[in-house]
């Protein structure tokens, strides 16, 4: 079917659109399309197109009740979604630079937000800047340092990714005994190429700091980063997996330039999360950890202002 009009439209938007008829009809009208976007639609209960959109370079999918996505997108640059964790497939996409994915908090009791992005869409493992937000959840956790051994492994390695930008909410009662972050050092091992990794932190939680000693389970599930430069976290309290993961880092990141902890949440939280940021000890942490590994670690002072 032929939609005239549509031959030369190069952007779509649909938000609050319910959806009738047939979207992959639509969209084999619109051969020039290089921007969709669909922002809480209704009326589609998968996304699958199985024609080409050979000029498609930016897909964003947000706040649509879908159980799939499937594309065949050869120009793809840029994709983003926001919702559950689904089957996501885009087909052909070998120059994909930019992916954003964000899982909704239905998956945060079993801690898998994280994994998803890196052992469920292996359409992704060809990007160069991925973007992570997640949720985890145990209001009462058992410290489990060999819980890596456990998880999945992606089925492809992340060979071009440079940058990753993780954002994670921790709800718990017990941070210190919350071994969720560690999940991180397991995919670390997979992107052997990444340069630069920003990972954001909010523990829902004003627990003290950890004061034990560091067993070093952060390095023993991830290879010598030898490509990684920058490191930057924010919302650095000292908590147990914190302190782990950073270390693990500093022990395996022969060719590290900037290390930066900043104790602030600096992501959207309850204003009481800084009001009593423990700066000091923090500081007093970087700088025994410093001399310890030989690298310098900057904290951003100032934190204790609200968000």
């Amino acid at each position: 079917m032929e939609i005239r009009g549509f031959a030369e439209l190069r952007r779509l938007c649909l938000h609050c659109v319910q959806i009738i008829g047939n979207l992959a009809d639509l969209l084999l009208s619109c051969s020039a399309l290089e921007d969709l976007e669909l922002i809480v639609c209704s009326g589609v209960a998968n996304l699958n197109i199985p024609h080409r959109l050979d000029k498609l370079r930016h897909l964003l999918v947000s706040g649509t009740r879908i159980q799939m996505v499937d594309f065949h997108v050869p120009a793809l640059t840029h994709f983003e979604f926001q919702g559950n964790a689904i089957p996501i497939a885009l087909h052909g996409c070998s120059n994909l630079e930019k992916a954003s994915l964000m899982f909704k908090t239905a998956f945060k009791r079993d801690n898998k937000a994280l994994g998803h992005a890196f052992t469920a869409i292996p359409c992704i493992s060809a990007d160069k800047m991925l973007n992570v937000y997640a949720d985890m959840e145990a209001r009462e956790p058992v410290w489990a340092p060999q819980v890596h051994k456990l998880m999945a492994s992606p089925t492809c390695m992340f060979m071009f990714l440079r940058h990753l930008t993780c954002e994670i909410r921790v709800f718990t009662d017990g941070p210190n005994s919350h071994d969720g972050i560690l999940q991180l050092a397991h995919y670390l091992e997979f992107a052997p190429q990444l340069e630069v990794l920003q990972l954001h932190m909010f523990y829902y939680t004003l627990e003290d700091s950890w004061h034990g000693q560091v067993t070093w389970v952060g390095g023993s599930c991830m290879r010598s980063l030898d490509h990684l430069k920058s490191v930057y976290m924010s919302g650095f309290r000292c908590y147990r997996a914190q302190v782990e993961l950073l270390c693990g880092i500093l022990e395996k990141g022969a060719a590290l330039e900037h290390v930066t902890i900043e104790p602030k949440v600096i992501i959207k939280c309850v204003s009481e999360i800084n009001l009593d940021v423990p700066e000091e000890m923090v500081r007093e942490w970087a700088q025994r950890t410093s001399e310890l590994f030989g690298k310098a670690i900057n904290v951003v002072e100032g934190s204790s202002v609200l968000c």
